[in-house]
């Protein structure tokens, strides 16, 4: 069986907040919330991926933020026609988007930039696919 092919078609942000109200060189913390919804009847992948930057002496949220990516299948296919390497794949496509665009808005409020350091996403996998949903 031939491997599906995908690309990003489209993706855009749909929620940002920040709070640097934080203590100077305050240690930093992120975490990440990866879901996902399979449209069987077209083959498209909306990825929705939500980045949390906490202070760690406070608790307070510093950034979150949420992307949405659309991706695209070449071919008919259904869910298990989806390779494994997508989920982190995905997720590796849409990450340098997110820290672009927290970079920027933190740059812009004057403040020392959050600047999210690159992470390897593999672990994500796994809950990216147990929060997946299918829509036929």
């Amino acid at each position: 069986m031939e491997k599906a092919a995908f690309k990003l078609y489209n993706y855009r942000f749909t929620k940002a907040s920040l709070d640097f109200n934080i203590p100077n060189d305050a240690e930093l913390n992120i975490s990440f919330n990866p879901k996902g919804v399979f449209y069987a009847k077209n083959a498209h992948y909306d990825l929705v991926f939500d980045v949390t930057v906490e202070c760690v002496e406070t608790g307070t949220e510093v950034v979150k933020v949420s992307c949405e990516a659309f991706f695209s299948f070449g071919n008919k296919v259904s869910i298990e026609d989806i390779p494994d390497y997508f989920y982190p794949n995905s997720l590796a496509i849409i990450f340098p988007y997110v820290r672009a665009f927290v970079s920027t808005i933190s740059l812009q409020a004057n403040v020392q930039p959050v600047v999210l350091p690159t992470v390897n996403l593999m672990g994500l996998t796994e809950k990216l696919k147990k929060q997946t949903q299918i829509i036929d």
